[in-house]
C-alpha cells in the first residue's frame, strides 16, 4: 500500500516576476527525471490589488507521487527536516501535510522551509489507512529514510 496519494506543488507568478523562472523553481522540487515531461497548470487571477497574477500547479498520483514525496524530504536539509516534526500538528490536517518552500531559493536549486506569502506550496496527501495504522510522523521519518 502506497504510504502517498496525491502530491500538488503550486505556486503564484506575480506580473512582476519571469514566468520561465518561476515554472523553473516549481520544477526544482521534482526529480530531474520528472521534470521534462511534467503536466503543468496554468490559471490566469488577479491579486488583491488588481494586478494580474498567474497560478502554476503540478499534480502527480500513486507511485510518481510517492517519488516526489520521498525526493523533497531527501533534498531538504536537516534543520527543515527537524522543524516538519517539530511543527507537524500546525502541517498536518484532512490526511495533508502543508510545506512551504521559499521560492527564490527553489529557483537556485535549494529547498527551504519559508512560512512567508510568496512561497511554492507542496501538498502532499497520504493514504489514510496508513496514517491510520502507523501514525503521520512515522510515516514522514519514513519518507525522509529514502
Amino acid at each position: 500500500m502506497n504510504l502517498v496519494s496525491h502530491v500538488e506543488i503550486v505556486t503564484h507568478i506575480h506580473a512582476t516576476e519571469s514566468e520561465l523562472k518561476v515554472v523553473r523553481a516549481l520544477l526544482n522540487l521534482i526529480p530531474p527525471q520528472y521534470r521534462d515531461g511534467a503536466n503543468i497548470m496554468k490559471s490566469e487571477g488577479q491579486g488583491h490589488f488588481g494586478n494580474d497574477i498567474s497560478t502554476v500547479k503540478v499534480q502527480f498520483k500513486g507511485d510518481e507521487a510517492l517519488e516526489i514525496a520521498k525526493y523533497i524530504f531527501g533534498i531538504i536539509d536537516q534543520l527543515d527536516r527537524e522543524i516538519v516534526l517539530v511543527t507537524i500538528n500546525s502541517r498536518f490536517e484532512d490526511g495533508k501535510l502543508y510545506l512551504r518552500f521559499n521560492k527564490q531559493l527553489a529557483y537556485n536549486g535549494i529547498a527551504r522551509l519559508d512560512d512567508g506569502d510568496d512561497v511554492i506550496k507542496v501538498i502532499i496527501r497520504f493514504n489514510h489507512w496508513v496514517i491510520k495504522n502507523e501514525g503521520i510522523e512515522n510515516v514522514i521519518k519514513q519518507l525522509m529514510r529514502h
